[in-house]
């Protein structure tokens, strides 16, 4: 498959790459497998989407150009068939996100080259910052995401052997910071990380995926470079202890108010951050390769494990009541701009605590009164929107689809009512859905609350539709 923009057809998984891992002897200390014959099958699949050129790029409400590659993006997939022949896709794509359009696009191809039935193909993204708007790419580069993507997955079903699968999991307490909380400590509700180790036959180490809730975009808008954020040195880390060929990945889980470290709002108004530079993000990255690590050996794994999956569309109550009437929101944007107007131009103000201050009124005050505009100009207030959200079980663990920026006590209680002690959060999972703020912060307000349509009852339908997902797979 020629590669768009790379010259170097090597950038895509094959079959034969796959043949080789099953030959690696890792560092997990792995020797031959014992007991009976695999009867499931894995295959794994890789491909570079990084865009050829450089294109207008997607985070921080920003329109900034790339000027170059920093490492390259990439769509990863595990594809898993049961031994009754039941069949599914895990795919992760490293871009900011993308509409329904595309996944439906996306598992087309995969349908129609594999023969997976599309309800049984999760699409989801990193939600890298370092990455390209794809609405604004134009035809040739969506074109090629959809082809190059769904490749992966068609290399992972041609590439698959009998094999043993196990999952399992750690936790990374500095990683991600809940950054509506900082001034209290910050503490990630959830550190938990779930991964899926996946051997061939002989117990030899094929790949690894880790599942974790924070946003990869501790690059600020001043990066514009393409990366995969701090993902890239903790899937980079992993390889080198594990070895170069096998195969790692990174699936996003309920991130909506996690990164690592810093306010969303300063990062909105483009403050100065020490952090939000390439090496801060290496020791991010390496506390996820450390973890990771340290849990691979104590993972088992199973050649039967039952494969099992559902999906189902559910209904998600949108916004009753706008907190402030559209006057109020107009005088309070107005107040702020004014505030604003006062204060720059003086010099002995710059980059201080102050200013920023008053830069994050303007920001935040333009958010609510533009979504009050939205709000008290539609006719749907109390409606819902239809949403897709899937489960897949493997063994005794099973992973939910979100769609969207779940915050993370919501997936924590998604996992405090499971039935399954191994439950797993898969977020921004087929087509872009916004943030879902937990009810109790509709009190709070704020960025990711002020932007979001959702209603605060909308937790609980993610909550009801996650957990009936899970019983069907049961």
């Amino acid at each position: 498959m020629k590669l768009y923009g790379r010259e170097d057809p090597g950038y895509l998984v094959s079959a034969g790459l796959t043949a080789l891992l099953i030959l690696i002897l890792t560092a997990t200390g792995c020797g031959e497998g014992s007991g009976p014959a695999p009867t499931i099958k894995v295959g794994l699949g890789e491909a570079v989407i990084t865009p050829r050129g450089n294109v207008q790029m997607r985070g921080f409400a920003r329109s900034q150009v790339a000027t170059g590659v920093h490492d390259d993006l990439h769509a990863r997939s595990i594809v898993i068939e049961g031994e009754d022949g039941t069949t599914v896709v895990m795919l992760t794509i490293s871009i900011v996100g993308f509409g329904r359009e595309y996944v439906e696009r996306i598992r087309d191809v995969i349908n129609e080259k594999t023969g997976i039935p599309v309800e049984n193909i999760l699409v989801s993204v990193t939600h890298t910052h370092a990455g390209p708007n794809v609405d604004a790419a134009g035809e040739d580069y969506q074109n090629f995401l959809v082809e190059h993507a769904a490749g992966s997955a068609v290399e992972a079903w041609n590439a698959r052997v009998p094999a043993r699968i196990g999952v399992g999991s750690a936790r990374v307490n500095e990683l991600g910071r809940n950054r509506r909380r900082l001034l209290y400590g910050g503490l990630h509700p959830d550190p938990e990380v779930g991964i899926i180790r996946i051997e061939d036959a002989a117990g030899t180490l094929m790949g690894v995926a880790f599942n974790y809730g924070c946003h990869p975009s501790a690059l600020d808008w001043q990066n514009t470079l393409y990366s995969e954020d701090w993902a890239y040195y903790a899937i980079k880390g992993i390889k080198e202890e594990i070895g170069e060929t096998v195969w790692v990945a990174y699936f996003q889980g309920a991130e909506g108010n996690i990164n690592v470290g810093y306010s969303a709002e300063l990062s909105a108004v483009g403050a100065d951050m020490p952090i939000r530079n390439y090496e801060y993000i290496e020791i991010k990255g390496g506390q996820m390769t450390d973890a990771v690590i340290d849990a691979l050996p104590s993972i088992t794994t199973s050649g039967d494990p039952d494969i099992a999956t559902a999906i189902g569309m559910f209904d998600y109550p949108l916004r009753e009541t706008f907190p402030i009437s559209l006057e109020q929101a107009e005088r309070e944007a107005a107040a702020a701009q004014k505030a604003l107007d006062s204060l720059e131009g003086r010099t002995d103000l710059e980059g201080t605590r102050i200013l920023d201050k008053v830069r994050v009124d303007v920001f935040q005050t333009g958010q609510r009164l533009r979504t009050a505009r939205r709000f008290y100009s539609s006719d749907d207030h109390g409606g819902v929107t239809t949403v897709e959200q899937q489960a897949i079980r493997i063994g005794d663990a099973v992973f939910v689809s979100l769609p969207g920026e779940v915050f993370a006590e919501i997936g924590l209680k998604i996992k405090e009512s499971s039935p399954f002690d191994k439950t797993f959060l898969v977020g921004l999972t087929n087509g872009y859905g916004g943030y879902l703020p937990s009810a109790a912060e509709f009190i709070e307000g704020d960025y990711e609350v002020d932007g979001s349509r959702y209603s605060d009852k909308t937790e609980q339908a993610c909550i009801d539709a996650s957990l009936e997902l899970i019983r069907r797979v049961e």
